[in-house]
């Protein structure tokens, strides 16, 4: 038993000095592996980029038609309508199962909103290192940040659980805007698109939020728990040799 604590005050103590490497691995690794997932089926390992799919799913709704396409014929980022993803055979009853083809590429494993919140962790988290340990955001500032997120997703869920397609048209940011934009800038999720642009940038808030708060919160915990391990240790060969005389 003695060996077992010794062992788990030792991997705390590691963890309290390795927080920040561990934290930004997580996120890239996450990243990665949407992106590895549309890699390997563009690479005809379909078993593999199958099982990342389902690793992410619980996570993550991967709806085609709010995702980002890679690996297509013209080498791009692509994005496409639900009547595009359903013409090319999705079922309308398992649309999250539609992972693309090779003629109009393959499907990330994040969809667009959770593409630009881990975006925001990788890229905040390490600006927040460079910077010593800044921007540092309270729980107010989080929930501010937080809000635009919020109001867009419950808008986007009310939109659809009520039948009322209302961010699907955006009526309401055409009368907002007086229609100065495209129509196509109004309706439909594909790059370029207004609910795109909603979903990127409260995605973007929210994730460089998080991480402010989440790695200012954990540097004083962390920090903490190390010093009082480190003293620990550093104690324990005199108090050994002590007892030895």
């Amino acid at each position: 038993m003695r060996h077992v604590v010794i062992f788990l005050q030792r991997s705390i103590l590691l963890l309290a000095r390795y927080w920040f490497a561990v934290a930004i691995l997580l996120a890239w690794i996450v990243l990665s592996l949407a992106l590895l997932a549309p890699a390997l089926l563009a690479a005809g390992q379909s078993e593999a980029g199958q099982a990342i799919y389902r690793w992410l799913a619980p996570h993550d709704h991967q709806l085609p038609q709010r995702s980002y396409f890679l690996f297509g014929p013209n080498g791009l980022v692509q994005s496409y309508s639900r009547e595009q993803i359903l013409a090319w055979g999705a079922d309308p009853d398992n649309l999250r199962g539609f992972t693309g083809n090779s003629e109009i590429g393959f499907k990330m494993g994040l969809n667009q909103r959770m593409t630009a919140i881990f975006i925001a962790i990788l890229v905040g988290g390490l600006i927040w290192g460079a910077a010593g340990g800044r921007p540092r955001l309270g729980p107010g500032l989080l929930i501010l940040l937080s809000l635009p997120l919020l109001l867009d997703g419950f808008s986007h869920m009310w939109s659809e659980t009520s039948g009322q397609g209302f961010r699907d048209s955006n009526a309401w940011a055409v009368a907002l805007t007086g229609g100065i934009f495209p129509s196509d800038f109004y309706q439909g999720s594909t790059v370029g698109s207004l609910n795109w642009l909603l979903r990127t940038v409260t995605g973007l808030l929210f994730g460089l939020a998080l991480v402010w708060f989440l790695f200012t919160y954990l540097s004083r915990q962390f920090a903490i728990i190390r010093a009082k391990l480190e003293a620990r240790y550093q104690h324990a060969p005199s108090q050994s040799s002590e007892r030895q005389r």
